[in-house]
């Protein structure tokens, strides 16, 4: 992606950008991957739309009402006994469409094991077609972590997307919570190991930082966003310790843990996306 020109205004100039987040299998951290897009999007107040995937609902727990749900689970029956996707993608498709018109960015998760339902839609459609001939900026995250089952979805679903989507640009986001997945990748099989290396080397990759266990399960319990945590630093943790229920050193570490691990996160996005940085830093 071209770079604005340092005098201009980077929301501004910054065109409408489609986010797909997606790596198949479940438990990787799509979620927070795309709760950390949309703060970014929310610290330059850039128009963003909001969609998951997923009958869990994690993004509106996280996000808030203005997350809208895709629910796969209720696909409708043509006549023929045959799955009717449009109707499920239909929001998606209308705000990823829309988007020179809008200029609203767009944000999709798909959700584990549903990968498959959206590739199909994509196919059925012809999305990669509306990105061509409308100029639409797509961009799919797809996130893996340091485990055999998650980089062969991962290099299967590129070659997937290279039939389907070839409009659309790719970055892989290598997870560490497990282990660095480009490290693990070198004890598994020859083929995996190559088709892996072959992928990190034709597309760009960001790294997603460990966020320590008792953090990371603390905030999902809790149900907050990590602009929220970080927001706990105001009155000496004084939230912080109401909200967790900890003594000041665990709610400090706790607060000060997200604000690391979502800082790296936030530089990492802007490497890609430049004008998520707005001066933020």
């Amino acid at each position: 992606m071209s770079k604005s020109k340092p005098a201009a205004d980077p929301i501004a100039t910054a065109p409408p950008v489609a986010c797909i987040v997606d790596g198949d299998v479940g438990g990787v951290g799509k979620s927070l991957l795309a709760i950390l897009i949309a703060m970014a999007f929310a610290l330059i107040e850039a128009p963003l739309k909001i969609l998951e995937l997923d009958e869990q609902g994690k993004l509106k727990r996280f996000l808030g009402s203005n997350v809208e749900g895709l629910h796969a689970a209720r696909l409708d029956v043509d006549a023929d006994g045959e799955r009717d996707l449009v109707p499920v993608f239909a929001p998606f498709h209308a705000a990823l469409t829309s988007m020179p018109q809008t200029r609203q960015s767009v944000l999709l998760e798909v959700g584990g094991a549903l990968t498959e339902l959206t590739n199909s839609f994509v196919a059925e459609v012809d999305v990669d077609e509306d990105i061509s001939a409308l100029g639409l900026t797509v961009i799919v995250f797809l996130v893996v972590v340091a485990t055999e089952e998650s980089i062969g979805q991962v290099v299967s679903q590129i070659g997937r997307l290279r039939q389907i989507m070839p409009s659309a640009r790719i970055v892989i986001v290598r997870n560490e919570r497990d282990g660095c997945p480009v490290a693990a990748s070198t004890d598994m099989p020859e083929r995996l190991a190559k088709d892996f290396a072959k992928a990190l080397a034709a597309y760009p990759s960001i790294r997603m930082p460990r966020l320590r266990l008792k953090s990371r399960r603390l905030m999902e319990a809790l149900g907050v966003s990590p602009a929220t945590v970080v927001n706990w630093r105001r009155e000496h943790f004084k939230e912080a310790m109401t909200r967790t229920k900890k003594p000041l050193a665990e709610a400090k570490r706790f607060v000060n843990d997200v604000a690391a691990w979502s800082g790296t996160m936030h530089g990492e996005l802007v490497r890609i996306l430049p004008f998520l940085g707005g001066g933020h830093g």
